[in-house]
């Protein structure tokens, strides 16, 4: 009975865990986009009153971040004014060191998905209640030891296939 409400503890404190693990990366790119908007809000002012730089890019070469925004010299620069003439444009604007990290984060952050899934494949490997599980579908029959592994066998099917035709009611 006592082992019956550690493992419904155990549960409810994995349930949670993979709960926070889902939310995570929501939270992340909730907290960047929150941040862009506070940084393009702020760069929106300083382009009334700070003074404009001017950058000169071919037209084949500009990388558009958004229709405001291009990233070069491997910074933001937001777009006060821009002018296309001749395949060259001419931006006048600012560049933006907060928006050129929080861009920094976010290349970081979709390099480090494989790192991050081969860590959860850790995690689900090491956690108990998936132990404890695999432990309650093993027979007794074939009790597992470092000798003698379980190979379990998954069924492709969700029910059971019944041999013979159900009872015919007259």
């Amino acid at each position: 009975m006592a082992t019956s409400g550690v493992k419904n503890t155990t549960q409810k404190i994995t349930g949670f865990l993979f709960i926070l693990l889902g939310l995570a990366p929501l939270l992340f790119i909730l907290f960047i986009t929150l941040r862009k908007e506070q940084v393009r809000y702020r760069m929106k002012q300083e382009l009334k009153y700070q003074t404009l730089q001017t950058v000169i890019v071919s037209e084949n070469e500009v990388v558009w971040m958004d229709k405001h925004e291009i990233w070069v010299n491997n910074s933001m620069f937001d777009i006060h004014t821009k002018k296309l003439e001749s395949g060259i444009y001419t931006f006048t604007g600012l560049y933006d060191k907060d928006e050129t990290m929080l861009v920094e984060m976010e290349r970081n952050a979709a390099g480090k998905n494989k790192e991050q899934n081969r860590l959860l494949v850790r995690l689900f490997k090491s956690l108990p209640f998936f132990c404890s599980q695999l432990n309650d579908i093993q027979s007794p029959t074939n009790q597992s030891s470092p000798n003698n592994p379980v190979i379990l066998k998954i069924s492709l099917h969700p029910f059971r296939e019944i041999p013979t035709p159900p009872p015919q009611i007259c």
